[in-house]
C-alpha cells in the first residue's frame, strides 16, 4: 500500500529547507509513514530529488520525490500533477495533503481514478485574501477541498466548526512538536541584558514592528533576535535603529539546532495578528521558554492567560511591553508559565504521538473503512 503526499500550494522539500523546516518532515513525517506503508510518492511543486537533502538509504530507497523538470507555475503544476505523473498516481491507496491550499491534484485524481484523500485544514484560507477575484477562487478551493475530502484533520476546535459544515468526517489533531528535541535546556539563561526572541517570517502579518516598539518601551538592558526571513527585515532594522533597540537578524536556523536557539532566551514572543495553530508557539513552550503571545483565535488554542503564558492586544505595543517587562522581572512568575506550558505541551502536543494519529487516519481511508 503506497501514500501520496501533496505539499501546500507552490510547495516542497526546497522550499521548507529554505525555512529550516525539511528535518520536520523527513523526519517527523516520512520515517513514521514509512513504518505504517510500502512507500511514499511525495508530488513537488519544485524542480528537486531527495538525494539533495538527505543521504539515508532508506529513504532515498521507499521515498519517491516526483518533481516537474523545471521552474513551473504552481496553478499550472497543480492541475498537471495528476496527468504528468498518472502512472505514480494510480499506484497510491489514498493521497494525503497537508494543507487545503494544496488540495487542487488531490481533487483532480479523485475525479479521474477514485483515489479519496485526506486533506488538513489548518486555517482559513481564503479569509487571508484581500477581496477580490482570488479570494473567490481561494474560497471555491477551500470548499471544495473540504466537501470531497474522504476525511479532513483540522488543528483547533473553532476549525472543526467550520469544516463540519461542509466535510463528511472531521477528526482534530492539533499541530505537534518533538518533545525529546524540543526540551528544556539543563540550566536556565542567565543572560545580562536579557534575550526577547522570535521564530518566524519576517513578514507584516506578524505584527514584527509592534515587537521593535514594545522592546523601546522595556528598556536599554533587553536585547531582541528575530530568527527568520522575510521582506520586513530592511524595515525592522530600520525601525530598530531608529529607536536605538538592539534587535539581531541571524536569518533561519535548521529545526535542528533551534532548540538551542530558544535556550538562550528569556522570553519568547509572537505578536502576530492572526494564527492557525503555531508550532513556534509549541516549540518554544516544549523548550520550557515562557511565552508571551497575542490574544487572537490560533494562540488561545495554545497559551491561557495567566497559566501557560501572557496574551495581549496585538494592536497595543504597550501592553505586550507590560507583559514583556512582567516576565523578565518575575522569575517566578517566567518559571511557573514555562513549566506549566512544558507540561501541557508533552501531555497533548506530541508530535510523535499525533503523527501515529494521523497514520491510523490515513491507513482507514485508504482500506475503505
Amino acid at each position: 500500500m503506497r501514500v501520496g503526499l501533496l505539499p501546500a500550494l507552490g510547495g516542497g522539500i526546497r522550499a521548507l529547507a529554505q525555512s529550516g523546516q525539511q528535518s520536520r518532515l523527513l523526519d517527523g513525517y516520512f520515517r513514521p509513514y514509512l513504518g505504517a506503508f510500502d512507500g511514499l510518492d511525495y508530488f513537488s511543486y519544485l524542480p528537486e530529488s531527495l538525494a539533495e537533502f538527505t543521504d539515508d538509504p532508506v529513504l532515498r530507497a521507499r521515498v519517491r520525490v516526483l518533481a516537474p523538470p523545471g521552474p513551473m507555475a504552481r496553478g499550472r503544476r497543480a492541475v498537471q500533477i495528476p496527468f504528468a505523473h498518472a502512472a505514480e498516481v494510480r499506484e497510491c491507496s489514498v493521497l494525503r495533503v497537508f494543507q487545503i491550499t494544496g488540495v487542487i491534484p488531490a481533487l483532480l485524481a479523485r475525479g479521474r481514478f477514485g483515489i479519496p484523500y485526506v486533506t488538513t485544514y489548518g486555517f482559513w484560507y481564503a479569509q487571508l485574501s484581500q477581496p477580490g477575484p482570488k479570494r473567490a477562487l481561494k474560497g471555491l478551493v477551500e470548499r471544495l477541498g473540504l466537501k470531497h475530502a474522504a476525511a479532513v484533520i483540522v488543528t483547533t476546535p473553532d476549525l472543526a466548526a467550520r469544516a463540519a459544515r461542509l466535510a463528511r468526517r472531521v477528526e482534530l489533531i492539533p499541530n505537534g512538536v518533538d518533545t525529546m528535541l524540543f526540551r528544556p535546556a539543563a540550566s536556565p539563561p542567565l543572560n545580562k541584558p536579557k534575550r526577547i526572541l522570535y521564530v518566524g517570517r519576517l513578514s507584516a502579518e506578524k505584527n514584527l514592528r509592534a515587537v521593535v516598539t514594545a522592546a523601546s518601551y522595556v528598556g536599554d538592558e533587553v536585547r531582541t533576535m528575530m530568527v527568520g526571513s522575510g521582506t520586513l527585515r530592511n524595515e525592522l532594522e530600520a525601525q530598530a535603529r531608529e529607536l536605538g533597540v538592539a534587535v539581531e537578524f541571524p536569518g533561519v536556523v535548521d529545526q535542528r539546532r533551534l532548540p538551542e536557539v530558544y535556550a538562550a532566551a528569556d522570553v519568547f514572543v509572537l505578536a502576530s495578528f492572526t494564527e492557525g495553530h503555531p508550532k513556534v508557539l509549541l516549540e518554544a513552550m516544549a523548550c520550557g521558554v515562557p511565552c508571551v503571545a497575542s490574544n487572537c483565535a490560533g494562540n488561545r488554542s495554545l497559551v491561557t492567560h495567566e497559566r501557560t503564558g501572557l496574551l495581549f492586544d496585538p494592536q497595543q505595543p504597550k501592553d505586550l511591553a507590560h507583559c514583556l517587562d512582567r516576565v523578565l522581572k518575575e522569575a517566578g512568575l517566567a518559571r511557573r508559565l514555562a513549566d506549566t506550558a512544558r507540561a501541557e505541551v508533552v501531555a497533548g502536543y506530541d508530535l510523535r504521538a499525533l503523527v501515529e494519529r494521523e497514520i491510523a487516519l490515513v491507513r482507514q481511508v485508504a482500506s475503505g473503512s
